[in-house]
């Protein structure tokens, strides 16, 4: 093969591997977006490795993989067991939690709402750090087994706030999340009253009969 062939075939090669490398991306309207690749664990900018180390060891249980169910619907757990707190304090009054999944996407994206009749958990609208955000509600796991993690913020009150990071983790049947638990590990907060739990610690919590069962309003009937 004489030089100048050569040259050709590299210059070809170079046109090529570009298709390739941006196999990974997906239009959305006008605009193109780059999404990582699947990684089936829970980001350690959003849990670190020794926290979810100490939920593992305690009890909880991370569904990793890269190919979880799709979730949707609206679900509730009652009554919240608290099973383990790092500070040491356990709070029995914890209320009935419900949760909202919707519009998942390929590589798990999922928009997540909560809620508690003692708490406001702000939506996508209120604060853009809450739920919609590459990195910030995603379903990971294998099969019916599952565990959707997000960055919210909770506000207490007009002072009192806090960045949570929160799991959900169970097995998804026809009637709810079996062996569901819940998980909450703070990041930052404000909190004039003194109501929220230290930042670095973590809490969870199992339904008490073990199922979060799928829930309608009365406007769904």
């Amino acid at each position: 093969m004489n030089k100048r062939n050569k040259h050709l075939l590299i210059i070809l090669a170079l046109l090529v591997l570009p298709a390739f490398l941006f196999t990974g991306c997906l239009k959305e309207g006008n605009d193109t977006l780059v999404l990582p690749m699947p990684y089936g664990k829970i980001p350690y900018d959003v849990i670190p490795e020794q926290i979810q180390d100490e939920l593992s060891l305690n009890g909880f249980v991370i569904h990793e993989g890269v190919n979880p169910i799709t979730i949707k619907g609206r679900f509730k757990a009652e009554p919240m067991n608290q099973q383990f707190a790092s500070d040491g304090y356990f709070n029995p009054n914890f209320r009935e939690l419900y949760m909202e999944f919707s519009g998942q996407r390929p590589r798990g994206k999922v928009n997540y709402i909560q809620g508690q009749s003692d708490t406001i958990f702000l939506d996508e609208e209120q604060i853009n750090d809450v739920i919609g955000n590459a990195e910030r509600a995603r379903v990971i796991g294998e099969d019916s087994n599952f565990t959707m993690y997000c960055i919210q913020t909770i506000q207490l009150d007009k002072s009192s706030w806090s960045k949570t990071a929160s799991v959900v983790s169970g097995t998804l049947t026809k009637t709810g999340i079996k062996d569901f638990q819940y998980a909450e590990y703070i990041i930052s907060k404000e909190d004039e009253w003194g109501r929220i739990s230290d930042v670095g610690t973590f809490r969870y919590w199992n339904d008490g009969d073990n199922l979060a069962e799928k829930y309608f309003k009365s406007s769904d009937k």
